[in-house]
C-alpha cells in the first residue's frame, strides 16, 4: 500500500446542503502554513467534504516518502497547501478565486 492510501487524515464532513457535491478533496498542508490554514478555513466555510494530512507531523521517514510519492504521482510541488482532486488533479497553492472556479462551487 502507497503513503498516499496509508497515511492518517483527518476528516470534516459535508454539511447538509453539500451533501450532494461529489468531488472528492484531499489537501497535503502544514500545520505552520498561513496559506495551508486559510485553505483549511475556506473548505469549512464551503461546506465541503475534505481530509487533510499536515505532513510535517508525520515522522522523518513517512514525510519524505510521502513527499516522493506526491510528486511522483503529481508532478512538482511548488507550494503547499496541495489540493488534490478526486484523486487526479493537484493544484498547488491557496488562491480563493482559483479554488472557486476550479471546485465548481
Amino acid at each position: 500500500m502507497s503513503l498516499i492510501e496509508s497515511v492518517p487524515v483527518t476528516r470534516f464532513e459535508a454539511r447538509a446542503d453539500r451533501a450532494s457535491y461529489s468531488k472528492k478533496l484531499r489537501m497535503y498542508a502544514l500545520s505552520t502554513c498561513a496559506f495551508c490554514e486559510d485553505a483549511i478555513a475556506f473548505l469549512k466555510e464551503q461546506g465541503l467534504a475534505f481530509e487533510y494530512i499536515f505532513i510535517d507531523d508525520l515522522a522523518s521517514d513517512t514525510k519524505r516518502g510521502l513527499k516522493l510519492e506526491l510528486k511522483a504521482s503529481y508532478g512538482q510541488i511548488s507550494v503547499f497547501p496541495l489540493l488534490i482532486i478526486d484523486g487526479t488533479i493537484p493544484i498547488s497553492g491557496f488562491n480563493r478565486e482559483k479554488w472557486i472556479k476550479i471546485l465548481e462551487i
